[in-house]
């Protein structure tokens, strides 16, 4: 469960134990079009997350972001929504009650796709993204007794499911979830990748574009976009869609500026020992 204080100035170099907390009301995304039990519920949940670094930081990376109320899919409480305007677009339920270790979670992963600003969902955010929470996890039982003790629990549970052979897709809510996670990390952290996920690698998206672009000249989409052709290969649907998109938002040398995207730091970022106190 100890892990913490090295792995966040590591992966959080601009923060430190020695400074200030910062108060929850002087960061993190906007608040407009919330009724007032939504807003207070969730100054809440940024209250709690405002106890941890990881927190504070992925707070500190998404003052720009709005929040709305919508349509998430039906496992979520709430999603980091990139089309039309990027934006967090919480579950119509989420807020209605005080926040709870599952919203606090759920919003831990929303903020860490929104602190990325990419314009496309890829493999390589959502592993951030459960990583970060795993980081929240650990940093936040060391604060809270009774969270620790239920996700303890819950990180039994998931390590009797994953020695059954019980994949992370089975899990249901965000406790669950990191729970698993936090096994999976244990075991290797590259398990976090989930080949599941519908969305390629900012890998993939680097090669198709270099391949092919700026300008995608002899790209055919099939399948109404399901796929496309080029050259004689086929190609999944959302490469091509991704890599318009990339281009559009400032291209490959945009993306390289991203902190975590840099080879270096994502394949330290991975390390499970390099994570832990030294």
């Amino acid at each position: 469960m100890k892990r913490l204080t090295w792995a966040l100035l590591l992966i959080c170099p601009s923060l430190s134990p020695a400074q200030p907390v910062v108060s929850p009301a002087d960061i993190g995304f906007l608040e407009r079009g919330l009724s007032v039990v939504e807003a207070r519920h969730l100054k809440s949940a940024k209250k709690e997350i405002a106890e941890t670094l990881i927190g504070r930081k992925l707070l500190a990376e998404t003052a720009f972001v709005s929040v709305s109320i919508g349509n998430v899919p039906s496992n979520r409480l709430v999603e980091y929504a990139f089309d039309p305007q990027p934006r967090l677009l919480f579950n119509k339920n989420a807020l209605i009650l005080p926040a709870s270790p599952e919203l606090d979670l759920a919003l831990i992963r929303a903020l860490s796709i929104a602190s990325l600003e990419l314009p496309v969902a890829t493999k390589d955010s959502f592993f951030f993204a459960r990583v970060n929470r795993v980081l929240f996890a650990s940093q936040y039982s060391s604060r809270h007794p009774k969270f620790a003790r239920a996700f303890v629990a819950k990180v039994s549970e998931a390590k009797k499911l994953f020695s059954e052979g019980i994949g992370r897709g089975e899990m249901e809510g965000d406790l669950e979830k990191t729970a698993f996670d936090e096994v999976l990390f244990a075991q290797d952290p590259y398990l976090l990748y989930q080949a599941a996920d519908a969305v390629p690698f900012v890998s993939q998206i680097e090669d198709f574009t270099r391949l092919y672009g700026p300008n995608f000249d002899g790209v055919t989409p099939q399948a109404g976009g399901k796929i496309v052709i080029v050259q004689g290969k086929v190609y999944p649907g959302i490469l091509f869609d991704d890599s318009v998109k990339i281009i559009q938002w400032g291209g490959l040398r945009r993306v390289n500026q991203i902190h975590f995207y840099n080879n270096q730091d994502l394949e330290l970022f991975s390390q499970k020992d390099a994570l832990r106190p030294r």
